[in-house]
């Protein structure tokens, strides 16, 4: 047998190995079997998971639309982001990001970190978070001012409790206390900062007895001594 004829033989041999793997790899009657769960879990369960890719095994491993998978996913409550692999040899890989809440939303809705909203099927834990409300539209820009005006009011040792954003698109501040104060949507930092330098030169009779501070006034602000608005 000459040299030429034992090499074609050598590869021809390799050739036929290498079909056999890729065909074994890539077989169209590859089936998923099982997916792994690489990310602990807070407030899901994994019987949420289960419930959206225990349908998908037995199916085709590599036709599977990876997409739709985490399509089906993201559509869970507290899932923010969520990442999908194909493993081998018959397994998804799934890393799951969950919802960061920091604030409520209205009565039947949280925010994220970043302000979206979400609606978890139960909010009943995190009443005692921060309340906003407002059009939804708002509520990232809501989550900004809570946090620039909890800095303000901190000076003062007063916890915000509530924010509402008012028609006339300023805001009505409840504080844990309870007491109220209204800010205008002008110059805002400007209210706010005049009212906490003279805050503490107020009687302590009349702060004591006062229940709504109005700071939309351009020389000062008006004490209220019932919670009507």
């Amino acid at each position: 047998m000459s040299k030429i004829t034992l090499f074609f033989s050598f590869f021809f041999a390799i050739a036929l190995v290498l079909l056999v793997i890729v065909w074994l790899i890539y077989a169209p009657d590859k089936v998923l079997q099982d997916y792994k769960l690489k990310t602990p879990l807070k407030q899901l369960k994994v019987e949420q998971i289960d419930k959206i890719l225990k349908p998908y095994m037995g199916s085709s491993f590599w036709r599977l639309d990876i997409e739709k998978v985490h399509r089906d996913l993201v559509r869970i409550d507290w899932v923010y982001q969520a990442q999908v692999v194909r493993k081998w040899p018959s397994y998804l890989e799934v890393k799951i990001l969950e919802q960061i809440p920091v604030a409520r939303w209205g009565d039947s809705a949280l925010l994220n970190q970043n302000g979206d909203i979400f609606y978890p099927y139960n909010i009943k834990e995190f009443v005692q978070y921060v309340k906003l409300d407002g059009e939804d539209i708002q509520a990232k820009k809501m989550l900004k001012k809570l946090d620039l005006f909890q800095i303000q009011f901190q000076k003062l040792g007063w916890l915000i409790k509530q924010i509402d954003k008012r028609v006339d698109e300023g805001w009505l501040v409840t504080f844990v206390s309870n007491k109220k104060i209204i800010i205008g949507n002008q110059n805002w930092f400007q209210q706010i900062n005049r009212f906490i330098y003279t805050y503490p030169r107020v009687k302590k009779e009349v702060t004591k007895q006062a229940q709504v501070y109005d700071l939309r006034y351009s020389n000062g602000f008006v004490i209220r001594f019932s919670q009507k608005l």
